[in-house]
């Protein structure tokens, strides 16, 4: 499941807008914890160019709901981004990411690319192994 998240009043409408168009089946909800925060969620079978496509969308949305906000005087000084990081037992924690670092990140990684690094780097906070990198097996 590829997952967005917009901090904005519209919670990414134009976006959800555009994924509906492409006949994609799409899931929005809200954090429980972030009441501002909308989680758009699509399947993850999706081919490969389809899936730039909607991360150049995601990324135009974001960027113009930003100059959006600067240019009415309601953006606050630190503008929110981030990952979200799925939790072996099945929970999900937003981890806050600098925007510009964010951008940085996507402009040479894919989204699964990303989610494969944050998802690995949880795995091994939540089950350390001390094994020296000579002795693991290859491709871990």
């Amino acid at each position: 499941m590829y997952e967005f998240t917009f901090l904005t009043p519209d919670g990414g409408a134009g976006f959800i807008k555009r994924l509906e168009a492409e006949g994609l089946e799409v899931t929005v909800t809200s954090d429980p914890i972030a009441e501002e925060a909308t989680t758009v969620s699509i399947p993850d079978d999706i081919d490969e160019s389809l899936a730039d496509r909607i991360e150049e969308w995601y990324e135009e949305e974001t960027q113009a709901a930003e100059a959006e906000l600067f240019a009415s005087g309601d953006a606050e000084a630190d503008v929110s981004a981030g990952v979200w990081v799925q939790l072996s037992d099945g929970r999900s924690s937003f981890a806050p990411v600098p925007p510009d670092m964010v951008s940085r990140m996507l402009s040479v990684l894919s989204a699964d690319e990303l989610g494969d690094f944050v998802s690995r780097i949880a795995n091994a906070v939540e089950h350390p192994d001390d094994t020296p990198i000579c002795r693991r097996p290859a491709g871990d």
